[in-house]
């Protein structure tokens, strides 16, 4: 799964802001939903890619 730590890094942002700042009663930064939004959908696409990619190869082998 995708950690604080794992976040901060890919989002480019201080562990300990996300740590300190987010907590439950503070707002979470408006740029965070989409972010996350697009991170698993290319997480979702390097899946499909990686298959794409399996039967490529086997149509080589034909």
């Amino acid at each position: 799964g995708l950690t604080r730590k794992i976040f901060a890094d890919i989002a480019k942002v201080s562990y300990s802001g996300i740590s300190t700042n987010w907590k439950d009663d503070k707002e979470i930064p408006s740029w965070v939903e989409p972010f996350l939004y697009y991170y698993e959908k290319g997480l979702a696409l390097d899946e499909l890619l990686k298959i794409l990619e399996k039967y490529k190869n086997k149509e080589k082998l034909e």
